[in-house]
């Protein structure tokens, strides 16, 4: 299934929710009198909001590790291609391997990934990277109401279970000993026209593609089945940027 996973974003600018606005409102939010800082991006994906911060930190050294390949190769090409290979660096290193010294970075940015390690081992795990008074800013699918409908709770809850209420995602970054600075939530277009019409458009065209391959049709459902959950509950859960500092 895991190619037929990876078929479908092929091609795609975002792994996930996101937008370009969303990234600039996230950064607007860091507060550093250092001229030079260095950043580590976690989950940077291909790189999309990676080249946001360099161009909003054009002083700014960028450490951005996944553990996918083919997504740094393109980075680093990107970097080339835009003259920054001096000060954005794109390394293949998992999130739960991280060889970093501790108080190494100003910032750590996580868009849409910190869910892997899991958001309140993330918090607790990656913290030790930071600097004194370094921030962390990363975007958490939360629920945006506090009594979330039947079958979108339990489709959450199924796929990840540490999905919470904002005000309860809050009080895990205080309990992790964190100073909580703000939130916001991401709009409904990062979901549609950034991410789920672009999903739609290949997945429609793999459904033509593999009529008869049962293996890529349980894919493309499982894919289908979120999509369509989202266009039915869009009100009830986002993304929410959390910005934190250390």
């Amino acid at each position: 299934m895991e190619k037929y996973f990876f078929e479908a974003f092929e091609g795609l600018d975002r792994m996930g929710p996101g937008s370009k606005a969303s990234t600039l409102k996230a950064i607007s939010m860091f507060h550093s009198s250092k001229e030079q800082i260095e950043i580590l991006d976690i989950g940077c994906g291909n790189g999309i909001h990676t080249m946001l911060l360099a161009q909003e930190f054009p002083n700014a050294i960028i450490t951005a590790i996944d553990n996918n390949v083919t997504f740094i190769e393109n980075l680093n090409n990107t970097a080339r291609e835009h003259g920054l290979s001096d000060r954005v660096i794109g390394k293949c290193i998992s999130m739960f391997e991280m060889p970093f010294e501790d108080n190494s970075f100003d910032l750590i940015w996580s868009e849409g990934a910190i869910y892997i390690a899991g958001f309140e081992n993330g918090l607790h795990d990656w913290k030790r990277f930071l600097r004194d008074d370094g921030y962390l800013i990363c975007s958490e699918i939360s629920w945006v109401v506090n009594n979330p409908s039947e079958e979108i709770y339990n489709f959450w809850s199924n796929d990840y279970p540490q999905i919470d209420t904002v005000e309860n995602k809050i009080n895990q970054i205080k309990k992790a000993g964190y100073s909580y600075k703000t939130h916001f939530i991401a709009p409904v277009t990062d979901w549609t026209d950034n991410y789920y019409t672009p999903l739609q458009a290949s997945i429609n065209s793999m459904l033509q593609k593999y009529a008869d391959n049962e293996v890529a049709k349980q894919t493309i459902n499982l894919l289908q089945t979120e999509i369509n959950l989202y266009h039915k509950y869009y009100s009830e859960y986002s993304y929410v940027f959390y910005i934190m500092s250390k």
